[in-house]
């Protein structure tokens, strides 16, 4: 399964008709940063997806941080930018974790042929290839979503793994500190999902921002692929749970579905338990 493209690759695949791009920088604590840093620079061709206005919906009581954008809405999104069901896209980020947001959700919406910039916009700048401070225009394109609706949990498919009625293994993408409550930066209760394994999302890239090649990837997940049940992921809101998915696609994991919600949706219960460790 071809899921990273290098910035060679890219380069020479810019003049292709098919090819759309996307640049999703973006910082939680800035939110204006990524779209600022697409203004001074991006890849020729490359449209700006910005986390909480195209990647993710309104927030509501419960849901989490970052829903899940409609997905009618999202496809007119890609529609407005030339995507077709034939496309070929690349996103890319500069290391926050958003690219496999939106390498996840494009795919989500039916589109096949997703890849991941390995190495981000870094890889990009360090080959020397130009750079572009144009906005590539919308154009009048409609892309009718095809929803892969067994991708996603909610609270209550979470709760009866809690409760061991799905034999499901769940996997929080957080970092270590946040699993186990000694470190909460974000939301309002530390701690993680009673039985959740702990798998933080930044240790599938290298120090560059490279992805860990696949053997790397399944020996991570050697544990977990093993039991050969279901694989739910979640992190705080969504997000950087795609970049577990991410890395338990390279390893070759099958049934691989994200709590959407995630951690800030299962903290909006005050009834669902949580553990410490």
């Amino acid at each position: 399964m071809d899921m990273l493209i290098t910035a060679d690759d890219l380069h020479q695949r810019l003049v292709e008709p098919e090819l759309v791009i996307f640049d999703c920088r973006f910082r939680l604590s800035d939110p204006e940063w990524g779209q600022q840093m697409y203004a001074k620079s991006h890849i020729p061709g490359a449209y700006y997806f910005d986390l909480e206005r195209d990647l993710s919906s309104a927030l509501h009581e419960h849901g989490g941080r970052h829903p899940l954008p409609d997905p009618e809405v999202f496809a007119n999104k890609l529609g407005q930018a030339g995507v077709t069901p034939t496309s070929t896209v690349v996103v890319y980020d500069s290391g926050e974790g958003m690219a496999t947001r939106a390498w996840w959700l494009v795919r989500y919406v039916g589109v096949e042929e997703v890849y991941v910039l390995d190495g981000g916009y870094q890889a990009w700048l360090n080959a020397g290839f130009a750079c572009s401070t144009q906005v590539p225009p919308k154009v009048d394109h409609d892309y009718d979503a095809r929803v892969h609706p067994g991708w996603t949990v909610d609270v209550d498919d979470v709760r009866r793994i809690v409760t061991g009625d799905w034999d499901a293994v769940l996997v929080d993408a957080r970092a270590h500190d946040r699993y186990t409550g000694e470190f909460e930066p974000i939301d309002s209760k530390a701690g993680h999902i009673p039985g959740a394994v702990n798998y933080p999302w930044q240790n599938g890239l290298t120090e560059d921002g490279r992805w860990k090649p696949e053997h790397i990837q399944l020996r991570r997940f050697s544990e977990v692929m093993s039991k050969g049940r279901p694989i739910v992921v979640y992190c705080g809101s969504g997000v950087t749970a795609c970049a577990d998915i991410f890395a338990l696609k390279l390893a070759g994991a099958k049934d691989v579905r994200l709590y959407t919600g995630s951690w800030s949706d299962w903290i909006s219960y005050p009834d669902n338990p949580i553990d410490h460790a």
